[in-house]
């Protein structure tokens, strides 16, 4: 099935000022990638958070992983950069981010996930046994401000992305929607009305300090048997 790609140039374009800074970095093959939007760009120092590189180590206590994330990314973007982002490096898996901001460009869950799939295959080919561990929508504060619409589509991709992993052996789920590490309860895993709310900066959306040492935390257990 085809589409029309919703990303207009100009955004890919200005998109080359993050994408320059990973470039000029030196290159790093056989780690563990994170590939996403602002949920994985933000783990950095310069926004006022440790450094993903520092704090997620190996179990030799050494660098394990590298961030590729790029604020306000989608899928389509993440396949588009791929030859530049992913393939030089060569990791042995990838963490994949999308569908934060899919939505807001009119990417229907299916597409998200068709185009998630594209960029699996070309690394499957690039690197045989690389593993894949696909992330579904992480809880935010500002869930409360959407649309029924907006949750329904974040429900089905949540859905289709699950599906995806039940059928490839090399594909892992990671369900953050109901890690409890995000809720006030761990009782109420899962329901948006309970999120912490001291986790989070100011746009409700993005996490402070504090919810990148609960990421850690979640990524330390669910990535364990590659780190």
């Amino acid at each position: 099935m085809l589409f029309t790609p919703k990303v207009k140039l100009n955004r890919l374009e200005t998109g080359e000022t993050n994408i320059n800074e990973y470039l000029k970095q030196p290159v790093k093959k056989g780690l563990v990638m994170f590939y996403g939007d602002s949920g994985f760009t933000r783990w950095k120092e310069k926004y006022g958070n440790p450094n993903l590189e520092d704090v997620l180590l190996g179990k030799d206590g050494r660098q394990a992983v590298v961030n590729h994330g790029f604020g306000s990314s989608t899928a389509d973007e993440l396949l588009y950069y791929y030859p530049r982002l992913v393939r030089p490096w060569a990791p042995r898996a990838l963490v994949f981010k999308v569908s934060g901001n899919d939505f807001g460009f009119g990417y229907s869950p299916f597409e998200i996930v068709f185009l998630q799939a594209r960029l699996i295959e070309y690394a499957r080919r690039d690197f045989p046994g690389i593993k894949f561990f696909l992330t579904n929508t992480v809880p935010q504060l500002r869930y409360k401000e959407y649309t029924k619409t907006r949750l329904r589509q974040m429900s089905e991709y949540n859905s289709l992305t699950e599906d995806y992993c039940l059928k490839h052996e090399d594909a892992y789920y990671l369900d953050q929607m109901n890690c409890p590490l995000f809720y006030k309860d761990p009782a109420h895993a899962g329901e948006i009305e309970y999120t912490r709310d001291d986790i989070y900066i100011e746009d409700k959306g993005h996490f402070n300090p504090a919810g990148y040492e609960l990421y850690r935390q979640f990524f330390a257990e669910k990535l364990k048997d590659v780190l």
